[in-house]
């Protein structure tokens, strides 16, 4: 069975236009460069904007910006008290660092949740703002009444604003984690032991029926594109018919994570306004 996000992004937008009722929130994206993929995104969270009533702009720079003067930019928007919320796109082009710059953000701002403070809280069990798209994960898990305490649950990608965070989260949910990477040998035995397993490595189809079991429950967070520019997951089609239940690709992860980053703002701006 397809399991799809729609309708748990439709109800976190209703909470957020509530808020926005009541808060002004306003949100900049930081877009570097002419990635297509990227734009499409961007333009998807300035429609969610538009519908539940948060100011977002878009600051759009060059793909050959400088490290010093992107650093200026997000400065910038730190200390504009008129924004609540700074969100970074990625791919970014490969002289800037993700890692560096999701540091830049003020952590009162980061409504991806990945800056180091917030990831510290996660880790230390604090509240806190939580990586978007393991929110998402958690909150698909849970809209359809899937269990997480007790279950083995098998991550495969370690990324430090995904993966990483993911296992601290099921963890937190009382999951029994076993987090995977390129390096993990025999990965097969660890994905078909797997009660839940989560794709968020990548890798277009990486994840083949040879892996998976039949009980399993699959959670694909993969975005990729194949030949034929096709949108498709890092599980194969047919490992998630094998499945007793997967996540689509597209119409899954993808539309909580975006709800996910406006849920986040709602929290900062309410914050802010204590």
């Amino acid at each position: 069975m397809l399991i799809y996000g729609k309708e748990i992004r439709e109800k976190i937008k209703e909470g957020v236009a509530r808020t926005a009722k009541k808060i002004p929130m306003s949100m900049v994206v930081v877009r570097i460069g002419d990635d297509k993929s990227s734009l499409a995104y961007v333009n998807g969270i300035k429609k969610i904007g538009d519908e539940t009533g948060v100011k977002v702009e878009i600051a759009s720079f060059s793909a050959g910006i400088s490290l010093e003067d992107t650093i200026k930019q997000i400065d910038k928007l730190n200390r504009d008290s008129g924004v609540n919320g700074i969100m970074l796109q990625t791919p970014l082009p490969a002289h800037l660092d993700i890692a560096v710059l999701a540091n830049v953000i003020d952590y009162h701002k980061d409504v991806e949740g990945i800056h180091n403070y917030n990831l510290g809280k996660l880790i230390s069990k604090q509240e806190g703002i939580k990586p978007a798209t393991p929110k998402a994960v958690i909150s698909m898990l849970k809209h359809y009444d899937i269990p997480i305490e007790g279950k083995k649950v098998c991550i495969v990608g370690r990324s430090a604003i995904l993966g990483s965070p993911l296992a601290m989260m099921m963890s937190l949910e009382n999951g029994t984690v076993t987090l995977c990477h390129s390096r993990t040998k025999n990965l097969g035995n660890e994905t078909r032991n797997a009660d839940i397993l989560v794709a968020a490595l990548g890798k277009a189809n990486y994840i083949t029926p040879d892996m998976v079991s039949e009980d399993s429950v699959i959670i694909d967070v993969g975005i990729n594109f194949d030949e034929n520019g096709r949108m498709v997951g890092d599980v194969h089609e047919e490992s998630k018919a094998k499945a007793r239940i997967a996540s689509a690709v597209p119409g899954g992860v993808g539309l909580i994570t975006v709800a996910e980053l406006f849920d986040n703002l709602r929290i900062i701006s309410q914050k802010n306004m204590v």
